[in-house]
Order: C-alpha cells, then sequence, then structure tokens
C-alpha cells in the first residue's frame, strides 16, 4: 500500500461495528474466493486439491462476525463452491466479477484509485474473454429448448453443430488465456483481495454512516437511465437501464448488511429488473446472431430465421411490465433514503 493508505479497521473477526473497510473487504474476498474456485481449469483445480490449499478465506478472515453471518444477506452468505457443470463455473466466474467491479467503482473513494483502477481493467479483459464462451452456450440452449418445436432435427442438427464449433473455439481461446502472464496476474490480484485490498484513510470510518450515503450517485445513474429508457424504450437504452441496475443491486446488496431489510429490499427489486432485461438482451442478442448466420451461410437461412424469429418474438413477450417494474425499485429506494 502507498502513503496515506490504510486497512479499514480492526479485523473482520473483532466485535463492535463493522467499518466500511471491513465490510468492502468481505465482499469482495468472498467474490475472489468465488471466481477462483470456478475458474480454474480442471488441472490447476486437481494439483490444488492434492495439495490440500487451506480455506484461505476463513483463514485470514476467520468466523463470520455477526454482521454478516447467514440472515445478514442471503446474496452474499451463500459459501462459495465448485460447481459441477462447466457451463455453470463459467458464469458463476462472470458475476463474482461484475460484482467486484462494481463494488470498486461504486465505493471508489475508499480503495486507492490505481489499485482499482488496475484491477477493473483486467477483471473486464477476462470477462470479455469469458463472454463469447457464455453467449455460445444461450444460443446452444436456445436450440435445444426452442428448435424441437419449430425446425426439423436436421436443421436442429446443422445448427447445433456450427454453435459447438464455435463454443470449441472459445474455450480453446480460454484455456490459452488461462496460461498467459495476464491470467496469472488476476490470480494474484484476487488473492490481494482476501488478504485485505488497498484501502485509503475513509473506510476505517463506520460502515453504516459511510457505506449507504455512497450509493447516491449509483441510484443517479439509474434514474437517469430509466428516464431515457421511458422515453425511448430501445433494445440500446433498456440494457443501458440494465447496467445501472446491476450497480444499484450490488451496491445495495453491500450495504445491506449493515442497513438491513430496506437495502435488501431494494436490492431484490432491482434483481427482478435486472433479470428481465437480462433475457430480453439475451433473446434479442441471439436473434442478431442468428440473422447473421442466415446471411452468412445460406444453406442454413431458412431455420436460422425461423429461430430468429422466435426469439424477436420472446424479446417483445420479455418487455411487457419492465415499466412497472422499475416504478417498484423507485418505490423501494424512497422508502428506505426518504
Amino acid at each position: 500500500m502507498g502513503d496515506g493508505e490504510q486497512q479499514g479497521g480492526p479485523a473482520p473477526g473483532s466485535g463492535g461495528p463493522p467499518t466500511a473497510g471491513m465490510v468492502l473487504h468481505r465482499v469482495l474476498a468472498l467474490s475472489a474466493r468465488t471466481f477462483l474456485l470456478n475458474d480454474l481449469g480442471e488441472e490447476q483445480a486437481d494439483r490444488r486439491r492434492q495439495a490440500g490449499l487451506p480455506d484461505a478465506l476463513a483463514a485470514v478472515q476467520g468466523p463470520p462476525p455477526v454482521w454478516a453471518r447467514p440472515g445478514a444477506d442471503r446474496a452474499l452468505s451463500a459459501p462459495a463452491q465448485r460447481r459441477d457443470d462447466r457451463v455453470e463455473r463459467i458464469h458463476q466466474s462472470r458475476v463474482a466479477m461484475r460484482r467486484i467491479r462494481s463494488t470498486l467503482r461504486t465505493f471508489h473513494v475508499l480503495v486507492d484509485p490505481r489499485w482499482s483502477a488496475d484491477l477493473r481493467a483486467d477483471l473486464s479483459w477476462y470477462g470479455t474473454v469469458l463472454g463469447r464462451s457464455r453467449d455460445l452456450d444461450l444460443l446452444a440452449d436456445v436450440i435445444d429448448l426452442r428448435g424441437p418445436a419449430i425446425l426439423t432435427e436436421d436443421e436442429q442438427a446443422a445448427l447445433a453443430d456450427v454453435v459447438d464449433e464455435g463454443r470449441a473455439e472459445a474455450m480453446a481461446r480460454i484455456s490459452r488465456e488461462q496460461a498467459g502472464d495476464r491470467r496469472h496476474r488476476l490470480t494474484d490480484e484476487m488473492l490481494v483481495l482476501w488478504e485485505g485490498p488497498a484501502l485509503r484513510p475513509k473506510a476505517s470510518k463506520p460502515a453504516e454512516t459511510v457505506l449507504p450515503d455512497l450509493l447516491e450517485r449509483t441510484w443517479r445513474d439509474v434514474r437517469g437511465a430509466g428516464r431515457t429508457a421511458r422515453r425511448s424504450s430501445t433494445e440500446a437504452h433498456l440494457h443501458a437501464l440494465r447496467i445501472r441496475l446491476k450497480g444499484l443491486r450490488y451496491g445495495c446488496e453491500t450495504v445491506a448488511l449493515v442497513a438491513g431489510k430496506p437495502a435488501r429490499r431494494t436490492a431484490r427489486a432491482a434483481e427482478r429488473l435486472q433479470t428481465r432485461l437480462g433475457d430480453l438482451h439475451d433473446a434479442s442478442v441471439s436473434a442478431d446472431w442468428l440473422e447473421a448466420l442466415a446471411l452468412d451461410r445460406p444453406d442454413l437461412a431458412g431455420p436460422a430465421r425461423t429461430l430468429a424469429e422466435a426469439q424477436r418474438q420472446a424479446a417483445a413477450d420479455t418487455r411487457k411490465g419492465w415499466k412497472q417494474d422499475l416504478k417498484e425499485v423507485e418505490q423501494r429506494w424512497r422508502d428506505w433514503r426518504r
């Protein structure tokens, strides 16, 4: 840490009300642990199990303090574990990285800016690497779930072959990047989150008085994106609103460790709308991909366009009710922060 930086107060397991730094440390450490458990390649994971790698989070932070025990916030209290399914492991890794990036952005005044900027850049880079595989996994699900009702078996198999080829290429790239220097550096940065992030002096202040106010900027971003989407509900505007909602949700889940039910209710309302808009985005992206495939592969144009049309309809159905969901987010926020 540089001059003027410090840890955010007493050790996380100590008594007394938590500091802002203690709360951030716990949230970032839990996300780092989830990421490392799920992003390790099979060979790496086997080596670590054989070596008897200790639970670094438990060793560093000890038993959860009262404010972080199960029930304080379900989104953060569930134990991290390595998922059996490759697709689910990639999903868990991406969610953990998003939470870390969002936490560092929302509470940026509490962390060292240079360290935070470097880590966020690496997380953004690796998130893009994993994102390609995730998009193709979704397409595979679309073909499996919607295909039987509207395509012949041969058409469905032909589309699946194209997607599987792309998935193999995406996984090959992930494997290459996992063995590279930048990915290894990201592992080191995650271990820093376990041991204690680079915090600024303000992080030593009580969490309950510091953290809620730091959500105000995040809320203004949501409110602005919501106004834009209400005026013109294009897919781009709704996607921008979804991104802002993620920041609000993760921020509220963090603050809920000290603010309780009002913050949790706001987080859940944000999550509901975020999920709806995420489904809308996924349906639109898959339709775009299928339409592009129809142009690139005339032999697959028929089934690709048929499935694309089904996805456009799914997107239209998902849109319904988003404004009411946004009203609920706004009401939950007002009930808490007025």
